[in-house]
Parts: C-alpha cells; sequence; structure tokens
C-alpha cells in the first residue's frame, strides 16, 4: 500500500465516524481528521465496538503441533487437509517440514486467563481424539495454544455497510473459520459495492441477514 502511494499511520485511535451522503470522517483520539468518500472498518475483533449490534460471539479456539513425523509413517496425511463437520470438531493439516497442526475443540470461554489454564487438558483431548482416528500415527504435542475465535450465528462472514452508518461505512467481518477465503471473496465484494457494481455475494454476506 505505501509503495503506491498510501499513507499509514499505526498507532492511531478512531475516536469517532460521522458520515454524510457523500462522505466519511473519521476524527482521531489526538483531534485530527481524516475524510473519505468511503471508510472500510476491517480491525478484526475491535470493529465490534462501531456497531451496537452484536454480530458475532467471541469462542476460544485451540491447537498443538507436532515434532516432525517420518514420510512413512505420515503416508497420505502429508498432502491432506481434513476438517470434521462434528462439534466440537477437530482438524489437522500437514506443514511443509512434515509436522502436522491439530485443532479445534472451542469452548465458550472468552477469558484470557482460564483460555490459557486450558490450553495443556485442550491439546491433550485433541491427541487422544488423533489416537483414536489414527492407531498408527506418533502425534504427540510439541506446541499449544489458543486463542480468540469469532463466529456468527449462521458461520458466515460479514461484509458491507451496516445500517447504524450507512453505505459509506462498509464493514469487513471474516468471521467463521475461513477467514483467508472470506478476506479473500469480502475484497472483491467490497471494491465492487464502492464501485456501485453488482456482485453475487452481497446479500449472503450482509448485515440484513442477521435481523
Amino acid at each position: 500500500m505505501q509503495k503506491k502511494g498510501t499513507r499509514v499511520f499505526d498507532r492511531t485511535q478512531v475516536a469517532s465516524i460521522k458520515t454524510t451522503a457523500r462522505s466519511a470522517q473519521l476524527t482521531t483520539d489526538t483531534g485530527m481528521s481524516i475524510k473519505a468518500k468511503y471508510a472500510v472498518v476491517a480491525s478484526g475483533y475491535e470493529s465490534q465496538r462501531w456497531l451496537r449490534q452484536r454480530v458475532a460471539t467471541n469462542l476460544s479456539s485451540y491447537a498443538y503441533i507436532t515434532d516432525p513425523i517420518d514420510p512413512d509413517e505420515l503416508g497420505w496425511l502429508a498432502n491432506t487437509l481434513l476438517w470434521e463437520s462434528a462439534r466440537p470438531y477437530l482438524y489437522l493439516r500437514s506443514t511443509g517440514d512434515g509436522r502436522l497442526l491439530v485443532g479445534g475443540e472451542d469452548d465458550d470461554h472468552d477469558i484470557p486467563a482460564r483460555r490459557d489454564r486450558s490450553v495443556d487438558r485442550k491439546a491433550a483431548t485433541l491427541q487422544r481424539k488423533i489416537a483414536r482416528l489414527f492407531p498408527h500415527l506418533h502425534a504427540e504435542p510439541a506446541f499449544a495454544w489458543a486463542g480468540t475465535f469469532a463466529e456468527t450465528g449462521d458461520g458466515l462472514p460479514l461484509f458491507g455497510p451496516h445500517p447504524e452508518h450507512g453505505p459509506r461505512v462498509l464493514f469487513a467481518l471474516a468471521y467463521g473459520g475461513n477467514g483467508i477465503t472470506y478476506s479473500m471473496l469480502g475484497a472483491g465484494l467490497l471494491r465492487a459495492q464502492i464501485e456501485r457494481r453488482k456482485h453475487p455475494l452481497t446479500a449472503l454476506f450482509a448485515f440484513e441477514r442477521l435481523a
């Protein structure tokens, strides 16, 4: 973005957003003002502060990674992404150096200290599930972690304007567990909206479906 002439201001807090029929104006906590035809809010979980409507629920998700596994033992898993549809779900995939990344066991706790205390127990649960599915596989955790995960009611992301701010403020909320894929789709969708072009996913990912 900077190479194309865009100025980037990190560590800058937006204090207010005001809109007119033709523009959006953002004011920072130091009193500076930014005016544009459109504003795109793409700040992850922090985006909720700009909406009175609660559009997603924060959960906790857990994962671990193994040491490199012998290719003969890894077998077809070396080129496979596996994702269950069960709840709680289980997913696993291999890495370029032959490790297995295993995750899942989401819960509805969004308290960091409580989540951190659960990491070892959740990793052990994930390991037991892998052992039942693949008894031959030695997939012990080498490192485990957890983090916040946001989910909408239907599991789909939210892209576009919200009635609270009108058409000049667009939101990019790639919630639902497939953030990178959703973000690519959302980038094209938001560009189409700014350019006033139709897009086939506009209604599917719109805030109106939550009403």
